[in-house]
């Protein structure tokens, strides 16, 4: 049986299709991030709580599902692999698809839109 967990991301613009990696960094809160690791990556949250969600996406406009098989994600709370000066890179070549830590999924690729919602 495949174990699914759904995935949120929050954003403004209409996407069609897939949520991609591509546009890593090139925005004010991903810059930073992209000059400590050069791994792309989209993120999401695993839950629609409000309470869960950074300041900058709550009032997003819209709230795009995906899903992915929860063993294809390295559990950082965990961090069994003990590589601390490039996480992303270290779990990206063991072959997972993206990183869990809490509420937030870091995927490495491409993510199909199930669903699209309004933001509400």
């Amino acid at each position: 049986m495949r174990n699914l967990i759904k995935l949120y991301h929050y954003s403004d613009k209409d996407i069609k299709g897939k949520i991609s990696p591509t546009f890593f960094g090139e925005n004010s809160y991903t810059a930073n991030s992209s000059r400590i690791s050069g791994i792309r990556r989209a993120y999401f949250y695993t839950d629609t709580d409000k309470s869960n969600i950074e300041w900058r996406f709550k009032d997003a406009k819209y709230i795009y599902i995906s899903a992915i098989e929860k063993n294809k994600l390295y559990d950082l709370d965990s961090n069994k692999l003990r590589d601390y000066s490039d996480i992303y890179g270290c779990v990206k070549s063991k072959g997972y698809k993206g990183i869990i830590s809490g509420n937030i999924v870091a995927l490495f690729e491409d993510a199909k839109i199930i669903t699209k919602k309004e933001n509400k």
